[in-house]
This record gives C-alpha cells, structure tokens and sequence, in this order.
C-alpha cells in the first residue's frame, strides 16, 4: 500500500512497474498518442480495441449497472480477459470487447454500419441474438424488412420519378399557356356582326357548261367563301319559276329548287360543305306573291314548352315533319315550308321577303311566333325594314321580339349626307329600342337593286363597301362587289330582253382556266362585265379586322339591360364620311371616307389626335395626325386611334 491506499503488489496490477505518473495523478490519461486519438473501429476480421476505456486508478463516470453489465459480458465472452494491466505499452485494463458491440450502439463516440444480410452470422438454433461478423451490430429474427431493402436502387427511382414529375408539371404549364386564347373578345351568336355573303345561283358558278350557275357550282366554290372570311352565304333566289332565271319572282313552288340550279339534295350538301368551314347557308323565302294571305298556325303554342337549345327539336316538331314525306302542294302554309327545308337541307335560317303586304294581317303576330319558334334560338328570322316601318304601333314590340335580323339597304349614290342620315335613323330608331330587338342587316345591292358600279366608279364601290363593313350590325355583300364587278355590257343590243338581269352579271374569277363557264357565250346575258380583282384583297383585310374587333362588330354597348350606342357618324359637304367606333377596355376605330372626286386635307383634331392605319390604304401601320389628315377621292381609311 502506497499512501494513497492503493495496492502495488505486482501480481494485483499485473505487471513488474507501474508508472509514477499513475500513483501521482490518476486524473491524467494514460492512453498512447496513437490510442488517444483514433475512435474509429479497424478492419473486418481484425481485433478491434476495446470502445469503453476503465482506468483502474480513476474513479467510475458511469453508474454501478452499467459496468456491472459490462463485466458480465466481458467475463462470458472473452476466457482470456485480464483484469489487471497487460503487457501492452499501456498498462491500462479494458473491459467489454467488440463483441459487446449492442451495448454501445448508442454511444456517443460509437459508429455503427448495416450490413447486407449475407454479412450477418446466422445464430444457433437456441434462438439466441445475431451478431455482424464485422460491426458487432445485434440482429434478431423480428428486425424489419426494410432493413433489408435495396436503398440505392430505391434512392435511385425516386430521384429519377421526382425529376419525370417535375418535367410533366412544367410541361403542363407551357401547354396551358400555348392554349391561352390570343384574345379575350366578348362573345357573339354567329349572326351578330359576322359578314354575310348574297349570292345570285344562276351567276355564280357553271358546272355542266350549260352558260347558267348552279347550286353545285356554290359547292365547288366553298374555299372562296371561307378564305372572304364571311360568316353566311344567302342564296335569294332558287325555287322554281315559270322561265328561270329570266323571271326568278314568279315563283311556282316554295318546296323545290328549279331544274337549273340543281335539286334539293344539292343544297343539303351545300349545307354540310359549309358547316365545315364554320360558315352558315340562309335562304330568301319570297312569300309575296306566292301566297294571298296568312294561315292559322299549326301549333298552339301556349301548350308547348320554351325551346332554349336549337339542335332540340321538340316531339310536336317532329310529329309535324314526319307528315310531310312528299313534297306538299303549293298551297301549303309557311311552317309547313319552314319544316321541310330545316328537315331536307340542315339550313340556318330564312330571310322571309315580302311580309310589308301582310303588316295588317290579324294573324301575323301569332305566324311570326310559331316560325321562330320552328327554327330556334340558333337559326336566325329575317326580315326587311319596309316590313318593320308600316308596323301598326301595337304590334311592332311582339313582331320584333322574334326577329333575329332587319335588313336595311343603303343607298350610297344620295351621298354622305343621305348615308349618315339613314344610319342614324335606323341606329336611334324603334330597332335598337331593346336588348330583345333585332339586329341590324346593312346591304349596299341585291337582286332587286343596280349594281354600286352602275351609278358609281370601281374605286367608289370599295371604298363604300369599305365603309360599310365598320358600321354596327351585320353588313352583307352582294355577289361580286368585293371585287367591284360591273354590270353586263351590251353594245350591240343582243340581249335587251334580259336588261332588266344585266345588274346580275357573271362572276369574275382570277384565273383564266376557271372562269364562270366554258362556253363561249351565255344564253341570256353579254360576257362584257369587268371587275378590279385587286380589290379583293383590301375586303378580306377589312372582314379580318372586323371579326377580331369588338368596338366594329358589336351593335352597342349593353349596361344594366340598356343598349348603349357604340356609333358616332358625321358627313361633311356631302363628300366626307367619318365614323366612329369604340367599346369598353378595347381599342377605338376611325373610318374615313371620301366619296368625292377631289383629294381633301381634314383637320380633325376636335374629334381625333393620332392613330395607326389599319385597313383601306397601302400605307397601312403607317401613323398619321389628325391635324392634317390627307385623304384621296374614293378611298375609305380604317384608323385605330392611339389613346
């Protein structure tokens, strides 16, 4: 014993000499450089040094059940453990070996790996716990299954799933925003402010060289209409007639289509090639003087449900239509008419002519319902101003409440003074007194009327079919005016019997190898009429900018169930024309229009400041003022106005 009561007796501590430096200060570690500072476990199959360190001389830092395990255990697996100093340069005692390696597995300075199945040692038969062969890790027949999984592989796919999903999201977005539409326009039914096209059948296009248009002709010409960017062709004159085309008004039937322009199944599949191309077919339906007077109507509507979806035809509808399987007999009423053309051909709607001679009749309110009842919200009415003005006052709000469309003709040749009036009164007159009311159908010639070119030069009719493609409504071309086509000429008086059709010329194309018939001559018209095909273009410009446009294709303003006019229209020595188009939160429109023989300098600062040519001008997306605005005779300038 030393004064510090610890034994010296050499074979209690196991070796020959104890360091001085033990017996003085028992605080000082003892361990070897090397030993001090390498915590980490050695190699697989190699002895690794003890984990837990326990100077013999130090007082205990642990509690009295852990080293008492520890000595358990060392003294079970290890026969040939010391308690006293070895032989070793340290002569510091070691307790619990690697394989004590559970018990440390959450020490602090104790780093434990898993290893594959395959590297843990199997136990015996006596259910006794597992051992890693190298990292002393306890295993045990009820360790989870997870433990076993293949982590790489699986880091592996969740990487590479989490990158497919991050691709697929940024895909999506990038289609979501390719599929933005480039506008956001209000919407409008088909037959608000599109463009229609009149067309004459007998003059427009000849398939079996017989000198006479035919509805199969209008067939071969679809890509036409579709490339004008018009949104319905109107045919007003098909149905059979004593001596066709030459007395077109003296209609015979109103069930069948006359033997010169075709049959009814031509016009079906008129129909159909157009409705491909997102384009509408309308009829004329000239009731005068076919038919003396009105008929009761079929239906009693009072019993009937509200049709609300146009491709719904309603069981009573049906019933009707089925009775008709022939062609009915000339006398029939017009719903029985209505019936079979909607029935055979699919068509959109009709322009019923003729109705001003049955403005007095007691049964025309109760006619006119059931016709729009026949065709639906989504086939249009039609009918003419002259109807609509010799209304007795007590029954123009119920007869406008089921027209869709009121064609009104503009005379250009009264000039501007007499266009602006004539706009204006149809604009503020008993048209546009409701939302309910009809639209406005704007037509510059017809059937019935002089060719523009008759009274006008070729540069005037563009620029006045120029104007009005940005009036409110739905403007009409007729056939051929597009391209400012004149009527027949006939020198030498060789058809002075058809005069009264010369208006009606043939169309003119622009390629020499398909003109309007093969035949040398026509039958009942001159070949002399001529046309400026290089106004086509400027139209297709004016119909494009119209159908993007809101402040030009919408009617009016509607705010809180009252219509608002979008119009302003003003003439000026009876040669200039200026109208002014705008609509909320959209871009405003000025047209100009000179129908006079003289180039004008205008100074139109009071109304206007500047803007950008869109339409009517080879100088177009050229910005112009106002303060000098110059302007050629016959020509009508589309300006959006800078804000």
């Amino acid at each position: 014993m030393n004064h510090l009561q610890i034994s010296t007796d050499p074979t209690l501590l196991g070796a020959d000499l104890l360091p001085e430096s033990l017996t003085t200060s028992p605080s000082v570690s003892t361990f070897l450089p090397e030993e001090d500072a390498s915590t980490c476990l050695l190699l697989p199959e190699t002895p690794s040094p003890p984990l837990d360190f326990s100077h013999p001389l130090t007082p205990s830092m642990g509690n009295a059940t852990d080293n008492h395990v520890r000595d358990s255990v060392a003294g079970d697996d290890d026969q040939a453990a010391e308690t006293s100093s070895s032989s070793g340069s340290s002569g510091i005692g070691m307790v619990a070996p690697v394989g004590a390696g559970a018990g440390n597995l959450f020490s602090h300075n104790s780093y434990q790996h898993l290893r594959k199945k395959s590297d843990v040692v199997k136990a015996g038969q006596d259910g006794s716990m597992h051992h890693a062969a190298s990292l002393g890790i306890a295993v045990t027949k009820d360790m989870p299954g997870f433990v076993h999984w293949n982590w790489p592989l699986i880091r592996k796919c969740t990487f590479f799933v989490f990158l497919a999903l991050i691709v697929a999201m940024v895909g999506i977005v990038v289609a979501m925003i390719a599929t933005l539409p480039k506008s956001c326009n209000p919407p409008a039914t088909w037959y608000k402010g599109s463009v229609f096209y009149e067309v004459f059948p007998a003059s427009f296009q000849d398939t079996n060289d017989d000198g006479l248009g035919d509805i199969r002709g209008l067939i071969g010409r679809a890509e036409y209409f579709k490339t004008l960017g018009i949104g319905a062709v109107r045919l007003n004159s098909i149905f059979p007639s004593k001596h066709y085309p030459d007395h077109f008004q003296e209609v015979t039937s109103l069930l069948d289509v006359d033997e010169v322009l075709g049959k009814v199944e031509d016009v079906q599949k008129l129909a159909a090639t157009l409705h491909e191309r997102n384009i509408s077919l309308v009829l004329d339906l000239p009731i005068h003087p076919f038919l003396e007077h009105l008929s009761p109507p079929t239906i009693d509507l009072d019993r009937l449900p509200n049709r609300t979806d146009g491709d719904m035809i309603t069981s009573e509808f049906l019933r009707l239509s089925r009775s008709i399987t022939t062609k009915p007999e000339s006398g029939t009423v017009v719903s029985d008419v209505l019936r079979f053309w909607l029935t055979r051909t699919g068509v959109d709607g009709f322009y019923v002519k003729g109705l001003e001679h049955f403005a007095d009749d007691p049964l025309l309110v109760e006619n006119v319902k059931e016709w729009k009842y026949l065709l639906g919200p989504d086939r249009i009415l039609m009918v003419g101003q002259k109807f609509v003005e010799q209304l007795p006052e007590r029954t123009v709000r119920d007869v406008l409440s089921q027209v869709d469309l009121v064609d009104v003709y503009l005379d250009v040749s009264n000039g501007t003074d007499g266009i602006a009036s004539r706009v204006q009164d149809a604009i503020q007159g008993r048209l546009l007194r409701g939302v309910d009311h009809p639209w406005i159908h704007w037509s510059l010639g017809s059937v019935s009327e002089r060719r523009l070119t008759s009274g006008l030069s070729p540069n005037a009719t563009l620029a006045a079919t120029l104007m009005e493609l940005t009036l409110p409504g739905t403007p009409s071309i007729f056939y051929g005016d597009e391209i400012s086509l004149e009527e027949a000429n006939d020198p030498k008086g060789e058809h002075v019997d058809t005069q009264h059709l010369h208006h009606l010329a043939a169309m003119v194309w622009d390629s020499a190898q398909n003109q309007f018939t093969s035949r040398g001559s026509l039958p009942w018209l001159p070949r002399s009429a001529s046309a400026s095909l290089h106004h086509l273009d400027y139209v297709i410009e004016a119909i494009a900018l119209r159908k993007r446009s809101p402040s030009i294709y919408q009617n009016a303003v509607v705010k809180e169930g009252q219509m608002l006019p979008n119009t302003d229209i003003k003439s000026n020595q009876n040669e200039i024309l200026v109208i002014q188009r705008w609509y909320p939160r959209r871009n405003s429109f000025a047209t100009v229009a000179n129908l006079g023989p003289k180039r004008v300098s205008l100074d139109l600062t009071a109304m206007f400041y500047s803007g950008e040519i869109v339409a009517g001008s080879s100088l177009k997306h050229e910005r112009v003022y106002f303060d000098r605005f110059e302007i050629n005779p016959l020509e009508t300038i589309v300006v959006k106005l800078h804000k």
